[in-house]
C-alpha cells in the first residue's frame, strides 16, 4: 500500500511539473495573480550585481579604509534600479560613541544614480560584477532586501555581525537555497585567523587596527570558519570570483559605476607601538628624575 501511494505521489508531481512547463507565460502569471504577459522567470527580468567600492583614506570616514560592498538590483521591465546597502553613522568625531556602542546603522535602498553621486565626489572607484543566479533566486533576494530595509533602520552598529561583506554573503546564499555556492577557498581563509586577515588589510592603518581591537576584538577572534572570515569587501570579491553556481562562474565583470585612481596610503611613523614605547620612556625618565631628586634632597 505504501509503495502504491509513493509511486502515485511521484506520478502526480511529475504530471504537475510537466503541466507547469507547458503553461504559457500569461497562464503562469494568471496563477500568480498577474494580468499580463511579462515573463518574470526570464534571465533578464531581474539583474543582480555585487558592487565593490575601493578603500579610501580617513578624510571621509574611518570606515572608508576598508572599502564597501553593496547590491545593485535592477528590473529593466519596470525601470527599477536600486542599491541596497548597510549605512551607518560616521565614526569620525564620534569615536567614544562607537566604542560604547551608541552609534546606529541600518539597511537602506537608494536609486543607483543618486547613491553613486557621493562616490563621484569622493573620486572613489566602484566596480560592478553581475551575480549568476536563477531567476527565482533573484526575486527572492529582492524580496529579502526589501524586508530588511523595512525592518533594519535603527540598529546598534555592529560591524562584525552586519558588516557589508559577510552580510551580503549570507543573504545571497539564503536567496539561492536550495542551490548552493561551490567555493574554492583561497588559502588564507583556511590557515589564518580573522584578526590576521584584518591586520593584513589594514597594515598601513595601525591606529584603525588599534580601535577595532578595542571595539570589536573579541568578536573578531570568535570568527573561525572560512565564511565568517570574509569581512572585507575585497575578500568577498576574491572568494566569489573563484566560486561557481551549478558549474558556472558566479561573477562576471560588468564595468565601473565610478572610475577613479586607487588611493595610495603611507603607513604613519607614529603608531600605537611607538606611542607605547614613548610612554614607557617618559615613565622611566620620570622615575629616574624622582629618584635623583629624592637622593639629592
Amino acid at each position: 500500500m505504501k509503495k502504491t501511494l509513493f509511486f502515485l505521489c511521484i506520478g502526480l508531481m511529475c504530471s504537475f511539473a510537466m503541466h507547469a512547463q507547458e503553461l504559457t507565460v500569461a497562464e503562469r502569471n494568471a496563477q500568480q495573480g498577474f494580468n499580463d504577459t511579462i515573463d518574470r522567470l526570464a534571465d533578464d527580468f531581474v539583474l543582480v550585481s555585487l558592487c565593490v567600492a575601493d578603500p579610501t583614506d580617513m578624510t571621509q570616514d574611518y570606515l572608508g579604509v576598508t572599502g564597501h560592498a553593496f547590491l545593485r538590483l535592477q528590473c529593466p521591465t519596470f525601470g527599477l534600479d536600486y542599491c541596497f546597502s548597510y549605512e551607518s553613522e560616521k565614526i569620525k568625531g564620534q569615536l567614544w560613541d562607537y566604542l560604547t556602542g551608541k552609534l546606529k546603522m541600518g539597511m537602506f535602498a537608494f536609486p543607483t544614480e543618486e547613491y553613486i553621486e557621493d562616490y563621484h565626489v569622493w573620486k572613489r572607484a566602484v566596480h560592478e560584477y553581475r551575480i549568476n543566479m536563477p531567476p527565482e533566486a533573484e526575486q527572492r533576494l529582492w524580496e529579502q532586501m526589501d524586508n530588511r530595509m523595512l525592518a533594519e533602520q535603527e540598529m546598534q552598529m555592529d560591524l562584525v555581525k552586519f558588516g557589508c561583506a559577510n552580510s551580503l554573503l549570507r543573504y545571497v546564499e539564503r536567496a539561492l537555497s536550495p542551490t548552493q555556492i561551490e567555493y574554492n577557498w583561497p588559502e588564507k581563509f583556511l590557515t589564518k585567523s580573522a584578526m590576521e586577515i584584518m591586520e593584513e588589510h589594514l597594515e598601513n592603518y595601525p591606529w584603525t587596527i588599534f580601535i577595532l581591537r578595542l571595539g570589536s576584538g573579541k568578536e573578531i577572534n570568535n570568527l573561525t570558519t572560512p565564511k565568517e572570515k570574509v569581512i572585507f569587501p575585497t575578500d568577498l570579491l576574491e572568494v566569489w570570483s573563484t566560486a561557481t553556481i551549478d558549474g558556472e562562474p558566479m561573477l562576471a565583470y560588468v564595468g565601473d559605476l565610478v572610475e577613479a585612481e586607487p588611493v595610495i596610503v603611507q603607513k604613519p611613523w607614529f603608531t600605537p607601538r611607538v606611542c607605547g614605547i614613548l610612554l614607557l620612556l617618559v615613565c622611566a625618565g620620570g622615575c629616574v628624575w624622582a629618584f635623583v631628586c629624592r637622593r639629592n634632597s
